[in-house]
Formats: C-alpha cells, structure tokens, sequence
C-alpha cells in the first residue's frame, strides 16, 4: 500500500486578498529582511508572500499584534501583513489601541491566485512530513510534529525549515512540486490562508499573482471594525 503524500490544494483563479504598503501591496520584501515570518525561508534563498481568502482574514492577523493581553507583548507582528519598512514608515501604536495613521499607509488588495500549494492542515502531509522532522520539533521544544506544531507562532523554526523542504521537492518532470503553503490562522481554522514562495524570475511580485487591485484601508470598513471587535481594540475615530 502507498504511504502518505504531500496533500496538494489546486488553485484555479482563487480570490485572494493582501493588506500592505500602498505602493503595491504585492510587491516582495526587501530581501534584507526577508527570513523572519512563519514560512519563510530560513536560508534566504527565496522570499515568502501571505495572502488570506478575505479581507476580515487580513484584518484578524494584522490587529493580533495590538492586544492588549497579548503574550510576549507586540515586538512582532503577524504573518501576512508588516514588512520592516512598514513599521519604519508607519510605528506600531500602543498595545489595545489602532491608530489611524498607521492604517494610513496600508491598501487593501485583492488578486487572482494560481498554483499548488501544500495543504499542511492535511493528515496526510502531516504524516509524510513526520519523519524528517520529528526530531526537529522535539528539539525546538514541541511534544510532537504534528497539526498543533505547525500552528505554533514560536518558535519558527520549525515550519521555516518545512517551507525550505516543500520549495525543494520536484515533479517527476522536474518541475516544484508547489507554489507555496495552504494553512490556517491561528486565530480560527475558518480563516484560510496562502504562503506563496518566491520562484527565479519573479519580479516584482509573483507570476501566481495576477490582476491585483485595490484601495486604501478605510477606518469605517466593515471588515476592519469586525476585526477590532474581535480582538477588544480600540479604534480612535478622531
């Protein structure tokens, strides 16, 4: 009987959306400071871009950072939003409050997205992935490799080098194997996520990204305001 495979999510013209710089929310981090985020490469051989299926998904992750009662303070922020430059150009406010100039210079985008992408909240390549690193994960810290693992904010470890791993498998033909990572937030599995990896050629923004457009965050978006309820913030209306 076949062991278990890497479990591969197809994404056929999927709509998805970025909150990020205004000059363009897509554009790859300055490779300087690429490296830090959860599935980025840890060797710096490639850079990493997060995506969410919607807006509300973006706004959850990038207002985490600002809670007031969250462990080990703001010193970071979550995974598919800030860049360094961002935080040089617009300073993170005190924790439990957003400031709107802040927001001030985030778009909200959205784009078509295609590719493969590694669906690491699959069973399967939770059990393929095991094997190879197990003894990491208990090295790091971690009871096991398994889904929980994968979820953990830190330390990143762990799923950089499974990000480094998946960017190296090829096709039969020769070809990557995935684009990126399918994953969930940590802040609720309904909130579905894309790492999407940084291929030879791509610039300034990846192929598997197309017909991006988009607005400024606006203070009184919907999605916005869900977010900061969510997370009990407090956004300033003056």
């Amino acid at each position: 009987m076949p062991g278990p495979e890497i479990s591969i999510v197809h994404a056929a013209d999927v709509l998805v959306w970025r909150v990020g710089r205004a000059t363009d929310p897509w554009a790859w981090i300055d490779p300087r400071y690429a490296g830090g985020q959860r599935w980025d490469d840890p060797n710096k051989v490639f850079r990493t871009i997060y995506a969410a299926d919607s807006p509300f998904a973006c706004y959850v992750e990038i207002l985490a950072s600002l809670r007031p009662d969250r462990p080990g303070g703001r010193d970071l922020l979550e995974d598919i939003i800030e860049d360094p430059d961002d935080a040089a150009d617009y300073p993170v406010p005190p924790a439990g409050v957003v400031d709107p100039l802040w927001i001030a210079g985030k778009k909200i985008s959205h784009a078509i997205l295609s590719g493969a992408y590694a669906d690491v909240r699959s069973a399967s390549t939770i059990a393929t992935l095991r094997p190879r690193f197990l003894r990491l994960a208990l090295a790091l810290g971690f009871d096991d490799f398994d889904a929980s693992a994968l979820k953990r904010a830190f330390p990143r470890e762990l799923t950089q080098h499974v990000a480094g791993h998946l960017y190296d498998l090829l096709t039969d033909d020769g070809e990557p194997l995935v684009d990126g990572v399918r994953f969930a937030s940590r802040h609720g599995d309904e909130l579905a996520m894309w790492a999407i990896f940084e291929r030879p050629g791509d610039e300034p923004s990846s192929r598997r990204v197309k017909d991006a457009e988009g607005h400024l965050v606006s203070l009184d978006d919907p999605d916005l305001l869900r977010a900061v309820e969510l997370h009990h913030l407090i956004l300033p209306t003056t």
